[in-house]
């Protein structure tokens, strides 16, 4: 195991989030896909972030302050003005139809080269408490390596 690099257990096919679906979108999307998370991509595909799970549920667990608060931010920064407090009163009841990927992904990227040992790349997951790490090849994603990647070639080995 100490010989093999990241491009040796890397799975190449990459699904990818846009920042600007709604969170119910995205929470369907990985459903469907059978995924926990996945990297976020802008309207012109620039890798933006990352999504997971854990980010739909601790934005659908906000109280309802935390989901005005969302609500009010997307609408400035989309429209740039503000909205009246009734009406983000009354539509943080389906915030998850309102609010978007951008909103609630990390935009803290945490990648590695194809030539990244292994090992490095659980020490980074571990000191991250992270479940995936993109393989990165001229800022461009070519590849994902999860837990789960690890744990068939412990199983393995």
């Amino acid at each position: 195991m100490s010989s093999l690099l990241a491009r040796d257990i890397m799975k190449p096919d990459v699904i990818f989030a846009y920042e600007g679906w709604s969170i119910k979108y995205l929470a369907n999307f990985l459903s469907e896909h059978k995924v926990s998370g996945v990297p976020v991509i802008a309207s012109d595909h620039e890798l933006v972030g990352v999504v997971s799970i854990t980010d739909i549920f601790n934005f659908e667990n906000q109280d309802k302050k935390g989901k005005v608060e969302a609500l009010r931010d997307y609408y400035q920064s989309s429209y740039g003005n503000d909205l009246d407090l009734l009406d983000l009163d009354s539509w943080s009841h389906n915030a998850e139809q309102s609010c978007t990927v951008h909103q609630i992904m990390q935009d803290r990227i945490i990648s590695v080269s194809p030539e990244t040992p292994v090992t490095e790349v659980s020490r980074i997951m571990l000191d991250n408490k992270i479940h995936r790490v993109f393989v990165t090849v001229d800022g461009k994603v070519s590849g994902v390596i999860s837990t789960t990647n690890l744990l068939e070639i412990l199983a393995e080995s």
